[in-house]
C-alpha cells in the first residue's frame, strides 16, 4: 500500500512500501480463479432453504457468524502456519496441516469442498510453474499459502485477500439464492469486510501462540453449520455442491 501525505511545501512524501505483488494477490483472490469456488455455498444454501436466512440482514448475520467462529478461528490461523512452513521449507508441517484441516471439516461436503478446491489450485499452480507441495488431500488454504509465499505476498495481505474472497463468494450465493438486489448485496459486503482487519490479527496471534507443534488445538466446532451442511447433502433441489 502507498500512502501519500503533504509536506507543507507543495511536495508529496511517500510513506510505506509499494506492494509490488499486488497483481498476484488480486489474481489469487479473483472470482475468475479456476478453482470452482462459485460451485460451493458452505451451508448457506441450506440455511436459505430452511428459512434461517431470508433477507440481507439475516444473510449478513449468518455469514459473519461463520467467519468469526469458523474461518477466522481455523482457516486463517492455518494460513499463517502454512505460510511460515513454506518460508522455512518445512514440508512436514505442511503435510500435518493438511491432515489437521481435513480432520476439522465437520461434514463430508465441507471436506470435499476444501479438497476439491485445493486440488484445483494445486493443478493451476503447476501450470503457472509454481513450486508446489504434493499431498494426498491438499487443503485449499494450504495451497493458497504456498502460492502466496512463492509469490512473495505478505502473509497479512494474503489472509486479508482470502477473507475478502470468501465474503464475496458468500454474498454471491445470497444474491442468487434469497435473492438480494445488487445494492443490498454490496451494503452487506461493505459491512462484513469491516470484520477482516481485527480477525486477521487474531488469527495471527492464534498461530503464534500455537507454535509449530503438531498437537494443534485451534478451531471451533460449529453445530449449526454442521447441521445445515448435513441437511444439504440430501436436499433434493440445489444449485451448489455444499
Amino acid at each position: 500500500m502507498v500512502l501519500i501525505t503533504g509536506t507543507g511545501t507543495g511536495m508529496d512524501t511517500i510513506i510505506g512500501t509499494t506492494m509490488s505483488n499486488l497483481p498476484r494477490l488480486l489474481q489469487l483472490c479473483s472470482q475468475a480463479l479456476p478453482v470452482g469456488a462459485y460451485a460451493y455455498s458452505q451451508g448457506l444454501e441450506s440455511a436459505i432453504h430452511q428459512k434461517h436466512v431470508v433477507d440481507a440482514q439475516s444473510a449478513g448475520e449468518w455469514i459473519a457468524g461463520v467467519f468469526n467462529h469458523g474461518i477466522s478461528e481455523l482457516d486463517l490461523p492455518a494460513l499463517f502456519l502454512a505460510y511460515d512452513a513454506c518460508e522455512s521449507c518445512d514440508s512436514v508441517i505442511l503435510y500435518a496441516l493438511n491432515e489437521y484441516l481435513a480432520a476439522s471439516r465437520e461434514t463430508r461436503e465441507l471436506l470435499l469442498e476444501d479438497v476439491g478446491m485445493g486440488r484445483a489450485l494445486y493443478r493451476l499452480l503447476l501450470t503457472l510453474d509454481v513450486d508446489v507441495v504434493d499431498v494426498p488431500q491438499p487443503s485449499f488454504v494450504v495451497q493458497f499459502a504456498i502460492a502466496g509465499s512463492r509469490w512473495g505476498i505478505p502473509v497479512r495481505d494474503l489472509a486479508t485477500g482470502l477473507s475478502f474472497s470468501w465474503f464475496e463468494n458468500q454474498i454471491a450465493v445470497a444474491t442468487k439464492s434469497i435473492p438480494l438486489g445488487q445494492s443490498d448485496a454490496q451494503k452487506a459486503l461493505s459491512s462484513l469486510i469491516e470484520l477482516i482487519g481485527e480477525r486477521v490479527l487474531r488469527a495471527e496471534n492464534i498461530a503464534e501462540s500455537t507454535g509449530s507443534s503438531h498437537e494443534w488445538q485451534f478451531g471451533q466446532s460449529m453445530p449449526a453449520l454442521a447441521i445445515m451442511s448435513s441437511q444439504h447433502e440430501v436436499q433434493e433441489a440445489r444449485m451448489y455442491l455444499s
